[in-house]
């Protein structure tokens, strides 16, 4: 078998893996395709000719592109339904590890090392978990893979496009924007090329990002006379994870503890009421401020509340309050050795050059978003494709590996 044969088939090996762990996830359990962002009434309301609209309001509550994609699936009901975002689900699913393959495979990576992030893609927990869901984690991998696959590319147009792929992933999960602008910056001064090129590349992207961007902001100032670049959850979001409620009940509470329950309704209740006959905007004006006031007056309290939910981002267990003691073990088998491929991996010199520092962009700007917003695991699943071409970047060759480990030793001391 010629090496040509070879990747093909090993990518055959890991598409077809994503696809089985996928249908198996999905034909287990209760709450399959549950749907609790309301994406499927937005998708028929979409269908039905009135735009981004729920309960008759347009609305700017949740990012648009999942509803538009699923919009034509809305004439369908019941099993005929969920057997079709299924479908799209499986799809996306297996374009995601096909694309980590090919994407490690054109970053220089070799076969072994693109087969291995392949797989870490398709048998991901966290990733094949969220593929059962109405949710935006399984297109929001993709579309991250997916620009990741178009920098690798090098043409003279990827840039652009990858960029205009970014601002696909932002209107799909708005959090991907910040490790679309660290991009941007990187771009701007990693090696190879001179300024010229640099700065072709870095505007490239940035474009890219803004062209497929402006629709949105332009419905946005027509239905509600100003301009929203991304969605109006984000202060809610923001205030769900830094008030004073949670702070009492989560950060000086019992180790471990969840929050849920009574005290959180009554939070959630409060807030309705506070921004009852508000606009979207205004109400998301609102809850931002709040927490820009809360941070002020209690700076240490906030600081602690960003750790907390950087190590829950970060957390290689779920949450003993919420899930069963097997499903921790299992995630934990998978997580920690990951994890140490990954500290292993990011030594690699082609992720401190062009085009592979837009890998760990898209990982550190998640991270900075969920240091901030409310968290919780499932939140990296965009970034496992990421995670997977890094983690597998971890086995090269000892004497580079030491090298790089001993650059970033210097480096620190020296600038310390």
């Amino acid at each position: 078998m010629n090496d040509q044969s070879k990747a093909k088939w090993l990518l055959g090996l890991v598409v077809l893996t994503a696809l089985a762990l996928r249908l198996a996830v999905m034909s287990t359990g209760s709450g399959r395709f549950d749907d609790p962002d309301n994406y499927l009434p937005l998708a028929r309301s979409i269908a039905a000719g009135d735009g981004l609209t729920l309960r008759g309001r347009p609305t700017a509550y949740r990012p648009p592109l999942y509803p538009l994609i699923l919009a034509p699936l809305a004439a369908l009901s019941g099993e005929r339904l969920l057997a079709a975002v299924a479908g799209l689900h499986l799809l996306l699913g297996a374009a995601t590890a096909g694309l980590a393959f090919r994407t490690a495979e054109r970053l220089g990576l070799g076969t072994m090392r693109a087969t291995a992030a392949g797989l870490i893609v398709a048998c991901d927990p966290v990733l094949a978990w969220q593929a059962r869901f109405v949710m935006t984690e399984t297109l929001a991998a993709f579309l991250l893979v997916a620009a990741l696959a178009e920098f690798a590319r090098g043409g003279r147009w990827s840039p652009c496009l990858a960029g205009g792929i970014l601002g696909l992933a932002g209107l799909c999960r708005p959090s991907a924007l910040p490790g679309a602008g660290l991009t941007v910056l990187a771009a701007l001064v990693v090696p190879p090329g001179g300024a010229r090129e640099r700065f072709r590349r870095g505007a490239g992207i940035a474009i890219g990002v803004v062209v497929v961007l402006s629709p949105w902001v332009a419905r946005n100032a027509w239905v509600f006379g100003e301009p929203v670049w991304t969605t109006t959850h984000g202060g809610y979001t923001l205030a769900l994870g830094n008030n004073e409620v949670y702070y009492r009940d989560v950060l000086e509470g019992p180790p471990g503890r969840v929050w849920t329950g009574r005290d959180q309704w009554l939070w959630w209740d409060s807030v309705n009421k506070r921004t009852a006959g508000m606009s979207e905007p205004e109400a998301d004006r609102l809850l931002r401020n709040s927490v820009v006031e809360l941070a002020r007056s209690r700076p240490r309290m906030f600081l602690r509340a960003c750790l907390a939910r950087l190590a829950t981002f970060w957390s290689a267990v779920p949450a003993e309050g919420v899930y069963g003691r097997a499903t921790r073990l299992i995630t934990g088998a998978w997580t920690i050795p990951l994890w140490t491929a990954l500290v292993l991996g990011a030594f690699h010199p082609r992720f401190r050059r062009w085009p592979g520092i837009a890998v760990p962009m898209a990982i550190v700007g998640l991270s900075v978003v969920h240091t901030l917003y409310w968290t919780d695991m499932r939140m990296r699943a965009p970034i496992v494709p990421a995670i997977a071409l890094v983690a597998a970047s971890a086995w090269w060759k000892k004497d580079q590996r030491a090298i790089a480990v001993s650059c970033v030793v210097s480096s620190t001391t020296g600038s310390a």
